[in-house]
């Protein structure tokens, strides 16, 4: 592979990575919120029922984002090796 295409490559991969660590950071605070929430019991004066139900989709949600931030990690790992495995490469080039 010629070292100008590695390295847009390599560059790709950089500004993808600091994608998924801007979408990483942003299931981490949604994720936080909604437990913050929930643990706080913040109902906003609502009936029983009302709460529960709330209390449910707030749990819902939690682990939706939960798989999601583990997607996202798996994704970012990946792109580490990708870029090890790369930058490897070009070293044994060089």
């Amino acid at each position: 592979m010629k070292k100008s295409f590695k390295y847009k490559l390599l560059n790709y991969q950089q500004a993808n990575f600091d994608e998924l660590y801007k979408a990483d950071s942003i299931v981490q605070l949604t994720i936080h919120s909604c437990q913050e929430r929930e643990f706080s019991g913040q109902y906003y004066g609502a009936s029983d029922i009302v709460k529960k139900k709330i209390s449910e989709e707030r749990n819902n949600y939690i682990n939706m984002m939960t798989l999601l931030a583990e997607r996202v990690s798996n994704m970012m790992e990946l792109n580490l090796l990708f870029e090890k495995e790369t930058i490897s490469e070009q070293n044994s080039n060089n």
